[in-house]
């Protein structure tokens, strides 16, 4: 894959019968450091276009979501594995319990696909479950559509 590249990032959260469904297209970039992939790209959280910078790291069985700018965390997504983040906002500071079921890799010469669903607890209370699907293709490439 190229250094330059697209990123699609689908996010859905589930609470109930209620699905919320986030979706992004953004340059960034790739790179490979001490046998770990990078994703770095960052995302505008909010009307006023101020902007979160994402660093995504993954290694074989983990991945790690870093965000720094308007909201900043450190999310580690192990599968059977529950992980806790703080995740710092405008509105405050929440204490999250990340409990991952699915983890999954895909990648070829010009792309990388990864598949997260994990549950989330906010300051202790089950809270909501999410599927994320980060897409980074070489820039060259079309952004395929992805499916939850």
């Amino acid at each position: 894959m190229t250094k330059d590249i697209l990123v699609r990032v689908r996010g859905v959260q589930t609470i109930g019968e209620e699905e919320d469904t986030v979706e992004m297209i953004t340059p960034g970039t790739y790179y490979v450091k001490n046998g770990k992939q990078y994703l770095i790209y960052d995302e505008s959280l909010d009307e006023t276009g101020t902007l979160t910078h994402n660093t995504v790291k993954v290694m074989e069985n983990r991945i790690e979501v870093m965000k720094r700018g308007l909201v900043e965390s450190h999310m580690i997504f192990e599968p059977g594995r529950r992980t806790t983040a703080n995740y710092r906002t405008p509105m405050g500071l929440f204490l999250m319990g990340i409990t991952t079921s699915l983890l999954e890799v895909e990648e070829d010469e010009e792309s990388i696909l990864l598949r997260i669903k994990y549950s989330m607890e906010m300051n202790g209370e089950y809270a909501f479950d999410c599927s994320t699907e980060i897409l980074a293709s070489s820039k060259k490439d079309e952004v395929l559509g992805i499916s939850i």
